[in-house]
């Protein structure tokens, strides 16, 4: 039966009469008659009240024969205080009413407890899916009862059923009291969808409607699921009743109760053989066997890139051990993390991950994590452990109150660790398993250029290193600018590398390698002390990092190369062609020890081979130059005059220093603003105009202390930061301002409707545009600011009225299709596989959107403005200039200011490097060599303090350039080499059998004869295979499971609405299919939530270690399967006591030699040193170029007890110890000396000394 053969009334009411001259009966001659044919039923109406439950159960008992499946949303009207509370996450606000509402009484009417028993069990048995709606207001979000309506928003009742073709939109007075219900009381309307396009019009509304109460998303009904405790009434509920009935006691025809369906199966031996469970058990413990790591790696539904599952790997074979992932950006250290994270957390290696990002990155991890790798992160939104986190089923996310700290899998702000009003927050952190900090590059220290001094650090490194190095068994630190930073800097991260060894803690000692290396290299000759010291340090690789060894040696060397680094280790023989031997000695260098690094030349080296199975672009990026003249031009002045005057203003009326970092930040935003739109620009003069009047009338909250500094002002919120600057400030002062400001504002007034800049972008889409029609072909543009992309959305909304687009903001994603007004809220996801299945043509993103967010359907990418971090545009960029493009060629517009500092960095500064400088092939030239101090420095007004001109800034440039190809030989491995590399290392991998692939995974299902008697079945897509599970229970009715990763990712298509899950770990649909099919084999549930390391699942005599071996076998049901385990060795943290003693070692040795050469009385830095070089030199030109250096530590026998893996010779002597003193150890110990020399309160030999035996003491007792 279907909806349409049936002879529908226009509309049903308890009042109207039959043909017959009876009363309408809207429960038989409407409900059954159409729940009897329906398989969708999507209802928005009632309260949550028993009486309103049992009205909408109407017609359920004819439902299930269709496998109909129902969502309901009903209102629930809550006390103001109690619907906030649940507005804020707390869900448990609604328990107390919902369950009040379900407690049955023997008052109940027997049509209303047939109703909800009817209803409660629908939903235990997955038919049936409810949501609570809690009405707002619209547009402020507060609270309101469900009639209210000033809003403009009027509550309304009404359903929709459908079929495979058809459907029928139905509204009315629908029964809702428990009055109504005791006599069927309704008068509903009806629209078919097949009698005219007005009702088809009708529906799609609808549809669009229930889509955006059902997601939450409704600006006036916010929605939540059922608390756990409500739905536990409706099992108990279900579970009691001993048959079901319609309202009017008419009882359910089809289906029996629980009890009696499971006699039914038994007695059609519908139950799961032994041989099936034991496959799904060996899918369920797979990853605990040997080999299970690669289980989590392999059964993800996106497909690693070779370099990818290299990184992965590298992490699990050598866990626990601590790595810098630097990868250039758009080359996945995000999809690397996730990998490993996912591989250690399935296998039970890892209890506890806890990831560090800046604000602006956190919701992206959380929703990478969920969507690619399944695994549950909660995202920590402030310091009192509020928290975030993705329904795995819904992919919702979920709102509530915790603690910090309390959830195995977190994801914490950076702004957090850094706020100086939230305490310490990481002295309360637990001992975590994995710590990944993502942006490493910002933990440094304050004056990375002045490498004479004694270095200070900032905030973040201070926490990272005082906490979260000694609290985590494994660190990992990424950034994708290592090559960015200053050569010291980088050593900054290598000091919290154990990996390192010997040189982990001594930037002098990681120089002194690197020098040594280059003499080789360049074929100098080496002294005999040189050599000798190069082996001490090869053979400390060779012991305390052997996978790394083994990988050099065995993949990455020639033959030549393997025999001459072991003719030079162990042999004491020069190497017959250093060049053999150069791979091993760049990535067994102290940062290639714990470094791990991609870059695009090595995708290019697989494109090449034909091994790179999608699209690689290549890009061109051009600017745009946009002329600046009248009013236009007039902003730009005035704008620069009055940052020059408020400069000048705060510091003549504050203290030298204070609030510098905050006027200068706030000075860089509105220059930012103004570059990005006249809109923005205005939004934050005018919001800053409101700041400056509630601080005369002192209304106003005044950010920045004195103390503030740039860690902190990163993470403010824009409003926070145009209420920068106000505090201590005299009231003339702050009326000149707000003149200024108003001025601005006034010449503003003057502008023209369409500026300069937006009729470029107008004629730019107009060359795109698809002949005829408002359609053009896709284009992304990004800006920085919300308001600029707000401002684009309504001026191309107004001109291109037919042409579909979207907006991806930190405020999620919109869809405004193609002859709408208002845009409708949709999902990262859905926005993207809107945008990449055609359906938008233009999208506009802020800087949220350039994480994770996948766009490779467009050719051209618009940077309406450009940020003043070159990485931030890489990141722009690599949302379509990625693996898998659908064009040979992508195409960058720059929209640049004439003569405005974006347009001298990246137009004029771009074209006088590519003349005059050749930057190495690893470098991308849209990273450019440029901090954004640089930017801020240049875009200063003149006379502003610390104003550079163009020339300055292209030396800086220069300057950055020649640090960045330094650093690039520090680690170099290049493509040709890494390629051939990971094929030798990814054949031998794929030669050993794992216990789980996704493909064995597909046979368990799809070859199930249980899953299939109970009416599953493979359906074939476009893009894939898809096994449809019916009937299971405590699974939805119908529900598909797939493994092939181009299905997931492309969805069944338009017009199928079903779900689609990935049958991995982690997917709740699949993970509900395991435990069904493992109920009675308690010892493997528990096995698997224990995380137990195991050997192999053994029955009948016979070791199953693969699911292939499980497939192949046939026990007999009586048989017994038992689970032999194996135990691991407890890893705890990487040993770093050798690279503590060397250190002590060396301070200590420094120590003794300040002493002995420097003066008793202060002098000058090179005076005092000069002494020290006249030995050294002295020393060098000695026969045995050597020297005995008495010192002292303060624990003699740990030094001892390491001596052996120290990189010069320590024994004891008396009651001290002498160290073999070479002139590489008295250069190391010069420069510590230098250092301490270089603070002015540290002058005398005696100073030195005592600073350099306190640091080694304190380094001494951290070991």
């Amino acid at each position: 039966m279907v909806i349409r053969d049936f002879d529908w009334k226009h509309s049903y009411a308890t009042s109207d009469i039959r043909e017959d001259g009876k009363l309408v009966d809207i429960l038989h001659d409407f409900y059954i008659p159409a729940l009897s044919r329906a398989t969708r039923y999507d209802r928005v109406a009632g309260y949550f009240t028993s009486s309103s439950l049992a009205a909408a159960s109407q017609g359920f008992s004819r439902f299930v024969e269709n496998g109909g499946v129902a969502r309901f949303v009903v209102g629930m009207q809550l006390d103001p205080e109690d619907a906030a509370a649940i507005l804020r996450g707390d869900t448990s606000r609604a328990d107390r009413v919902m369950l009040e509402q379900l407690d049955i009484t023997p008052s109940w009417p027997d049509a209303v407890r047939h109703g909800v028993e009817l209803l409660a069990w629908m939903v235990t048995q997955g038919y049936l899916s409810v949501r609570v709606g809690l009405r707002v207001h619209a547009q402020e979000g507060t609270p309101q009862p469900l009639d209210f309506a000033q809003d403009g928003y009027l509550h309304e009742k009404w359903f929709i059923l459908g079929d495979e073709e058809d459907e029928i939109y139905i509204s009315g007075s629908l029964n809702e009291s428990r009055t109504a219900l005791a006599v069927n009381a309704e008068n509903i309307t009806l629209q078919p969808s097949w009698i005219s396009d007005w009702n088809r019009s009708i529906l799609k509304d609808k549809h669009r409607s229930f889509e955006a109460l059902w997601l939450g998303k409704h600006p006036a009904i916010k929605t939540f699921s059922l608390p756990e405790a409500v739905h536990a009434r409706l099992v108990k509920i279900a579970s009691n009743v001993t048959g079901l009935f319609e309202i009017d006691g008419t009882p359910m025809p089809y289906h029996p109760m629980p009890d009696q369906k499971q006699e039914v199966r038994e007695a059609d031996e519908i139950q799961p053989s032994l041989a099936e469970r034991l496959r799904f058990a060996m899918i369920r413990l797979a990853p605990l066997l040997p080999g299970g790591e690669q289980v989590g790696i392999e059964t993800t539904p996106i497909e690693p890139w070779p370099h990818q599952r290299f990184v992965a790997n590298r992490l699990l074979e050598t866990y626990p051990r601590n790595h810098l992932l630097c990868d250039e950006v758009g080359l996945g250290k995000t999809i690397e993390a996730g990998l490993a994270f996912r591989a250690l957390w399935l296998s039970g290696r890892a209890r506890s991950i806890r990831v560090f990002a800046p604000a602006s990155l956190t919701a992206q991890w959380l929703v990478e994590m969920a969507e690619k790798f399944f695994l549950p992160f909660y995202r920590r939104t402030n310091s009192k452990g509020r928290w975030e986190c993705i329904d795995m089923l819904s992919g919702e996310t979920i709102q509530g109150d915790g603690k910090m700290f309390d959830s195995p899998l977190e994801i914490i702000s950076t702004g957090l660790v850094i706020n100086r009003h939230g305490g310490r927050l990481l002295a309360g952190l637990p001992e975590t398993d994995l710590v990944l900090v993502d942006e490493a590059h910002k933990a440094r220290r304050q004056t990375p250029d002045n490498q004479t001094a004694v270095p200070r650090f900032n905030k973040l490194y201070q926490e990272l290193q005082s906490e979260l190095y000694g609290k985590s068994r494994t660190l990992l630190l990424a950034t994708a600018t290592p090559m960015q930073l200053n050569r010291v800097e980088a050593f900054d991260l290598l000091k919290l590398m154990p990996s390192a060894g010997a040189v982990q803690f001594s930037e002098d000692l990681c120089e002194i390698f690197y020098r040594t290396r280059d003499k080789l290299l360049n074929r100098e000759p080496m002294a005999d002390y040189e050599s000798e010291w190069l082996r001490r340090y090869l053979n400390d690789v060779r012991a305390s990092s052997p996978e790394q060894w083994r990988f050099v040696h065995n993949h990455v060397l020639s033959f030549f190369g393997q025999t001459g680094l072991e003719d030079f280790v162990e042999r004491w023989l020069e190497p017959m062609d250093w060049d053999e031997v150069q791979p091993a000695l760049s990535l067994l260098a102290p940062l290639g020890r714990s470094m791990l690094r991609h870059t695009r030349s090595l995708l290019r080296a697989y494109q090449r081979e034909g091994l790179l199975n999608a699209n690689l672009a290549w890009r061109e990026v051009h600017p745009s130059i946009v002329k600046l003249s009248g009013v236009e031009r007039e902003v730009y002045d005035q704008l620069q005059d009055y940052c020059a005057e408020l400069a000048s203003h705060i510091a003549a009326n504050m203290e030298e220093g204070r609030q510098r970092a905050a006027i200068g930040f706030y000075l860089s935003f509105l220059r930012l603003r103004y570059a990005s739109s006249f809109y923005a620009l205005r939004c934050s003069l005018e919001r800053r105009l409101v700041k400056i009047r509630q601080t005369l009338d002192h209304k106003a909250q005044q950010f920045a202390n004195s103390d503030i500094d740039r860690e902190e002002l990163e993470e403010m919120s824009d409003e926070e930061v145009e209420g920068l600057v106000l505090k201590h400030r005299t009231e003339s002062d702050l009326t000149w301002e707000q003149g200024a400001v108003s001025r601005l504002l006034a010449t503003m007034d003057r502008l023209p409707s369409t500026p300069r800049k937006m009729q470029q972008l107008l004629q730019d889409i107009d060359q795109r545009r698809v002949s005829g029609t408002d359609r053009v072909r896709q284009l992304v543009l990004f800006t920085r600011y919300a308001d600029t992309m707000n401002y684009l959305h309504d001026e191309l909304r107004r001109l291109l009225p037919r042409c579909p687009m979207g907006t991806f903001s930190g405020a999620g994603g919109t869809l405004r299709r193609a002859g709408e007004y208002h845009p409708e809220r949709m999902d990262r996801t859905t926005i993207k596989q809107s945008f990449v299945g055609g359906n938008i043509d233009i999208l506009l993103c802020t800087d949220a959107a350039a994480e994770g967010l996948n766009l490779q359907s467009a050719d051209l990418l618009i940077n309406f403005d450009l940020p003043w971090n070159p990485m931030m545009l890489e990141q722009r960029i690599g949302r379509i200039d990625r693996i898998g493009q659908h064009h040979e060629h992508i195409r960058v517009l720059n929209y640049l200011y004439q003569d405005s500092v974006e347009e001298v960095v990246y137009s004029r500064l771009v074209q006088r490097f590519r003349e005059a400088l050749t930057v190495s092939g690893e470098l991308q030239f849209s990273l450019l060599p440029i901090q954004p101090e640089d930017f801020e420095d240049y875009a200063k007004a003149d006379g502003e303090q610390g104003k550079i001109d163009e020339e300055e800034l292209l030396c800086r440039a220069y300057e950055h350039a020649k640090r960045i190809k330094e650093r690039q030989q520090l680690t170099e491995f290049k493509a040709d080499e890494q390629k051939a590399a990971y094929e030798a290392l990814e054949a031998q991998q794929r030669a050993e059998p794992l216990p789980a692939t996704l493909e064995l995974i597909w046979s368990a299902i799809s070859e199930s004869k249980y899953l299939r008697a109970l009416g599953g079945s493979i359906e074939s897509f476009r893009h894939g295979d898809a096994f449809s599970l019916v009937d299971v229970p405590g699974l939805p009715r119908e529900v598909l499971l797939t493994t092939s990763r181009d299905l997931f990712e492309h969805g069944l298509g338009q017009d199928d609405h079903r779900r689609l899950h990935f049958a991995t770990y982690g997917d709740p649909v699949f993970e509900k299919l395991l435990d069904y099919m493992l109920q009675p084999l308690t010892e493997v549930q528990t096995a698997w939530q224990n995380r137990k390391p195991l050997v192999s699942i053994r029955i009948d005599n016979h070791e199953l270690r693969t699911l292939e071996d499980a497939l192949d076998t046939e026990p007999p049901e009586d048989s017994q399967i038992e689970l032999k385990e194996r135990s691991l060795p407890l890893q705890g943290r990487q040993d770093d006591r050798v690279g503590r003693q060397q250190k002590v070692m060396l301070n200590s040795a420094s120590a003794s030699l300040a002493s002995q050469k420097l003066n008793s009385s202060p002098d000058s830095q090179n005076n005092q040193i000069s002494e020290i070089d006249r030995f050294r030199v002295d020393v060098n030109n000695r026969h045995g170029q050597r020297v005995h250096l008495n010192f002292d530590t303060p624990d003699r026998n740990s030094m001892l007890a390491v001596r052996e893996k120290l990189l010069w010779p320590v024994a004891q002597k008396g009651n001290g110890l002498v160290v073999d003193a070479d002139p590489l150890l008295l250069t190391a110990s010069r420069d510590v000396i230098f250092r301490q020399l270089g603070d002015r309160n540290c002058r005398t030999s005696h100073d030195v000394a005592r600073r350099l035996t306190i640091q080694a003491e304190e380094l001494a007792a951290r070991s």
